[in-house]
């Protein structure tokens, strides 16, 4: 019996389709300090924000910045940065935007990017269908439910185009008139 090896090359390079390191071209310092502020908010505390971007940056091979040993000291420093509006706290904060992408949770790098675009319109429609279907399922009390449910329904509505709305919403007007 004769062995066959079999070799496929077809010389493409696959690249990585999503780089975290990757920096956005029209992320701002200000766009940043809304997501970290809003960040250190939701825990309430600025001392384990700075920390955590502090941490990556030196992981990354720190560089020009120079940050001290102190916790309470790399926390103000980081947050003056971010509300300054020299030239030099902008350069700081664009020389950090790696380190801060890498550490900032999901839910906040969505303050980043423009919400303008199909797929942000669909992310988010997709996430209040799923809260609807979350409240249903858990038999959560009626004005939970209704409100999830509404919230779902204005998403999805908000992807059609405004003809395609208005055919909606008159066909739900004869299934239940009143409703509308």
């Amino acid at each position: 019996m004769q062995s066959l090896t079999y070799h496929q090359n077809t010389d493409f390079e696959a690249k990585p389709l999503i780089n975290r390191y990757q920096q956005a071209a029209d992320v701002s310092p200000e766009h940043i300090r809304y997501a970290v502020r809003a960040w250190a908010a939701s825990i309430n505390n600025q001392d384990v924000v700075a920390g955590l971007i502090v941490e990556e940056w030196e992981r990354q091979g720190g560089g020009a910045l120079d940050f001290p040993d102190d916790l309470s000291r790399r926390r103000q420093k980081l947050f003056r940065w971010l509300d300054g509006t020299t030239m030099t706290a902008q350069r700081n904060i664009r020389l950090l935007i790696p380190a801060i992408l890498a550490v900032l949770p999901l839910e906040f790098r969505g303050r980043l990017v423009p919400h303008d675009d199909f797929m942000s319109r669909y992310s988010a429609m997709e996430k209040e269908i799923s809260e609807a279907k979350q409240a249903l399922m858990l038999n959560a009390p009626q004005h939970q439910m209704v409100k999830e449910v509404r919230e779902g329904i204005e998403k999805m509505l908000a992807m059609l185009p405004a003809e395609a709305m208005g055919q909606v919403l008159s066909g739900l007007a004869a299934l239940a008139p009143g409703l509308l």
